[in-house]
């Protein structure tokens, strides 16, 4: 074999690989955008953040440290810890409210899950009230974006 065939097969086994990677990485966490529902009109004074199974046992949950930005914009964080339901369960919680150029305000809440049951379905709580529901990946992985502006 010449040494340019097997540079070429190197190189081609190398990209392979890499796509392989990326796949197994985070190739699979399921993206969800809903609209942010009434029950969360007030985002910026939100406190408690749930996520509970189908069951209604909670299986991560966090408190979040909210910040006002001088332009008194509203950013918060919150870090979802496992309850002891399901051990190995993480992610974490955002929400940001600005206010835009035209007067108007923009409420986003961003829920990032993974390590819970494939598969499944998920109930998001904020201060006892549900916000949203859905559905985990195949790992057991989900992204979910809540917001009261159209997704584009």
């Amino acid at each position: 074999m010449s040494y340019r065939v097997k540079m070429l097969l190197t190189v081609i086994s190398m990209f392979l690989l890499a796509c392989v990677v990326v796949a197994a990485v985070g190739g699979d966490d399921l993206e969800i955008k809903q609209a942010l529902p009434p029950t969360l009109d007030d985002l910026a004074a939100v406190k408690q953040i749930e996520i509970r199974d189908a069951g209604g046992q909670v299986v991560l949950n966090g408190s979040f440290t909210m910040t006002t930005k001088p332009n008194r914009d509203v950013e918060g964080e919150a870090t979802l810890a496992p309850t002891g339901a399901d051990a190995d369960a993480a992610g974490k919680a955002e929400v940001e409210v600005s206010t835009k150029r035209d007067g108007g305000v923009e409420k986003e809440l961003e829920v990032e899950v993974r390590n819970l049951a494939p598969g499944a379905s998920f109930g998001v709580f904020v201060d006892g009230r549900q916000a949203a529901t859905f559905t985990t990946s195949p790992r057991g992985a989900a992204e979910l974006e809540l917001s009261n502006e159209p997704a584009g």
